[in-house]
């Protein structure tokens, strides 16, 4: 009976250490407001950190490794949110704010959300401003070929052809 007990304990321990979140992978762009410019972020299950970001002139991909009580930290607090019923938007349009794009990944699927920084309305926007400053613990290398992140948030909007644009004549009064 006490090998049965015993037996019965190192389970249930076992089974609560398990993680029941089954986050495969994320990736995390931030948007430039007037003054900055975007960043890219890709984690995964494997501990491999992928950044792209720096000053206009600067900007460069980087690759590094996370630990694994960051990633438990990552997958904890994402098991807070109820990803499944989050909204994908917030229907907030704000000028001169950064916009947070996050993709999760989790066996075969994904789902992409979109946040205001300016407007932190629930707990998706926390995990949003939380991920958007992990690049500074972690150590990065900077690395020659371009990642490709599924993220579009993180890339310089592109200048509109001018040349085009037609103006209505004037109005006679």
């Amino acid at each position: 009976m006490r090998y049965l007990l015993t037996l019965l304990s190192i389970t249930v321990i076992l089974s609560c250490s398990h993680s029941r979140n089954e986050i495969t992978k994320i990736e995390f762009a931030r948007s430039g407001a007037w003054q900055d410019w975007g960043a890219a972020v890709s984690i995964d299950s494997t501990l491999t950190y992928q950044y792209y970001g720096g000053k206009q002139q600067d900007r460069h991909y980087y690759i590094g490794k996370v630990s694994s009580e960051f990633w438990d930290t990552l997958n904890r607090k994402l098991a807070k949110i109820d990803l499944n019923n989050a909204r994908s938007e917030d229907k907030q349009s704000v000028v001169d704010v950064h916009y947070y794009e996050l993709i999760t990944y989790w066996h075969g699927n994904r789902k992409r959300f979109v946040r205001s920084s300016f407007i932190v309305t629930d707990s998706l926007s926390h995990f949003a401003a939380w991920i958007n400053n992990s690049n500074k613990r972690v150590n990065l290398n900077i690395i020659s070929k371009p990642i490709n992140f599924e993220t579009t948030f993180q890339n310089t909007p592109l200048l509109p052809n001018i040349k085009n644009i037609k103006f209505p004549p004037p109005i006679k009064l």
